[in-house]
């Protein structure tokens, strides 16, 4: 069900990207045709990301659940 929230999280001005100062993980999905794969690649490359290729669509969680959770469960494990 959808839920209200707050609209500062849509209007609040951001001063610093996180990405600047933590660490980033980016996981680059090879047969996007919603954002090409050489886009994502300098996307992460901009953020000095950790990047995991994946042979996926846009909708990866969807094709592919199973890497995404252990993408986000070996992310977490290594910032904890």
């Amino acid at each position: 069900a959808q839920v209200p929230w707050g609209l500062e999280a849509v209007q609040t001005k951001i001063t610093a990207p996180a990405w600047k100062e933590k660490p980033t993980y980016f996981m680059v999905t090879t047969k996007d045709h919603m954002i090409p794969p050489s886009q994502q690649r300098a996307n992460a490359a901009r953020a000095k990301a950790k990047v995991v290729e994946i042979d996926s669509s846009h909708a990866v969680m969807l094709s592919h659940p199973q890497e995404v959770a252990d993408f986000i469960a070996g992310v977490a494990a290594q910032t904890n």
